[in-house]
């Protein structure tokens, strides 16, 4: 069969199934996440039907769909109440990281795996999934909670806290030297303190800038930015989540919510494919020897 043709095939079988899956969690009031990260166990390897030729498609889809995700999140919220949140919720960010990244490092220790793993396992317990709470958030009509402005507030300073992290383990597990670990932490600290300051002073000159009255060159440029922003900040060692973030966070009246109207469907396309990709890149057969400490660990933390 030709590679195109297998690829149309294969795409099509996967977004149907994620249609029928997605009314399915509909109609009984359930978040889809679980049903796509299921369909993902059956389609990848080791699973019932694998399948290989859209796997590069479906793993660049699923890059865009956390980026969507967080452009769609940051559109909800203005510069002000960005500050704002990260003023008031730095305690429980404190909070957050006492109780949630110590007991990944300690179960680390306690089984052997050494200080390297024992800062990569803290920071899987630790840094909570930006797209799979924001999916969440917005499939069960909770963004306009009271408590929702808390759960963004240290998402946000999770996200953020990545600038640091991510440079330090990639340091660690290269092996580099403390001044090439310091070099990476300080671009990546740079990169994110240009583009905070720049979407918090000059957001309403950026949302002049991509402002339109034509749709289509507003979905244009709006998706081109953030695309660009959030290939910059992962370049250089940040999290192209809260690249995306920040570009929403920098947009805002009439921009935001157009924007916001077109990019929505792109939006909800590509996040199930986001969460679908999680499933074809994990084997089933992995899944049963970790099954339990990774219970304790969500119990715990």
């Amino acid at each position: 069969m030709h590679d195109t043709t297998a690829l149309l095939i294969e795409l099509g079988s996967i977004i149907l199934a994620l249609g029928l899956l997605g009314r399915l969690a509909g109609r009984i009031g359930f978040s889809p996440i679980p049903l796509y990260l299921l369909a993902g166990l059956a389609f990848g390897h080791g699973g019932l039907l694998p399948m290989n030729a859209s796997e590069e498609f479906i793993a660049t889809g699923a890059e865009i769909g956390v980026i969507l995700l967080l452009l769609l999140l940051g559109l909800e919220y203005s510069a002000s109440e960005l500050v704002t949140n990260l003023k008031t919720q730095y305690p429980s960010g404190i909070v957050d990281f006492v109780l949630n990244a110590l007991p990944g490092a300690v179960a680390a220790l306690i089984l052997g795996w050494g200080p390297v793993a024992a800062v990569a396992l803290a920071g899987v317990t630790w840094i909570s999934s930006s797209g799979v709470i924001a999916k969440v958030l917005g499939d069960l009509g909770r963004l306009g909670n009271r408590e929702t402005p808390v759960i963004l507030g240290v998402l946000v300073i999770e996200d953020l806290a990545m600038a640091v992290y991510l440079p330090l383990l990639t340091a660690l597990l290269a092996g580099l030297s403390l001044a090439g670990g310091s070099l990476t932490l300080l671009i990546s600290l740079g990169t994110v303190s240009i583009v905070l300051y720049v979407a918090l002073r000059h957001g309403r000159l950026i949302s002049r800038a991509v402002s339109s009255d034509n749709p289509e060159m507003l979905l244009l440029v709006v998706l081109g930015l953030t695309l660009f922003v959030a290939g910059i900040a992962q370049e250089l060692q940040v999290s192209a989540a809260v690249g995306a973030f920040l570009v929403g966070i920098a947009l805002s009246g009439e921009v935001a919510e157009g924007a916001h109207n077109l990019l929505a469907p792109l939006r909800d396309l590509f996040a199930a494919v986001f969460f679908v990709f999680f499933g074809l890149s994990t084997d089933p057969a992995d899944i049963p020897p970790v099954l339990v400490p990774a219970l304790i660990l969500a119990v715990v933390t």
